[in-house]
């Protein structure tokens, strides 16, 4: 193994010394005997120690923020109508965890969801997981509440009315029962109402 030594070098403009690695190798190419040399740093010329160099700064690499889509359309009156529309089909809670989910799906951040929809961020995060992890169906099941007791009271007068009555759609009957007894009731609630007078409660 060749002998490393320590060369030392002055630059005749600034009058410092630098001290240098120099590595003796053969180059089979030249067939001659060379050397590698590597700057170890300044001598001071106070102590003769070698005091190591800053090394050059690197180009510093470009790191690419993947930044949140902005929305410049005004969304909020726009979701506002699907939601009065989905209201007709579903409960207010579905349909708001439907319209939701879109949000999510097409990278809405989840503070402007939240805000949209009406949900609270927890809500938001909990759909966002499930679009993760595939689980689905889980988010299409509401429980049904307060609002199923509140229409017990008057189940029987609401089965006879629609027994009595030409009723077309199940609109018709939810606004009925909304103007006589003062309960919004969904859509899945009317359907079940129905199977009730069919099979005679």
């Amino acid at each position: 193994m060749a002998e490393t030594n320590i060369v030392y070098q002055e630059n005749k403009k600034s009058g410092i010394v630098y001290a240098y690695e120099d590595r003796p190798y053969w180059d089979p190419e030249k067939k001659q005997s060379r050397s590698k040399r590597k700057l170890l740093g300044k001598v001071d010329p106070e102590t003769g120690d070698i005091v190591p160099t800053r090394k050059r700064k690197t180009k510093e690499t470009t790191v690419q923020v993947k930044e949140e889509p902005v929305y410049s359309i005004d969304a909020a009156p726009i979701i506002g109508k699907v939601l009065i529309f989905l209201r007709l089909f579903m409960c207010e809670t579905l349909a708001k965890r439907v319209v939701g989910m879109v949000l999510v799906a097409v990278g809405m951040p989840e503070s402007q969801v939240a805000e949209l929809v009406g949900l609270c961020g927890k809500s938001v995060s909990k759909l966002k997981k499930g679009l993760e992890d595939g689980e689905l169906d889980g988010m299409f099941h509401v429980s049904g509440g307060g609002r199923k007791r509140k229409l017990n009271d008057f189940e029987g007068e609401i089965i006879e009315e629609i027994n009595s009555n030409n009723y077309h759609c199940h609109q018709q009957i939810a606004d009925m029962i909304h103007e006589k007894y003062g309960i919004k009731v969904s859509l899945p609630v009317i359907s079940r109402l129905l199977k009730k007078t069919v099979s005679g409660g």
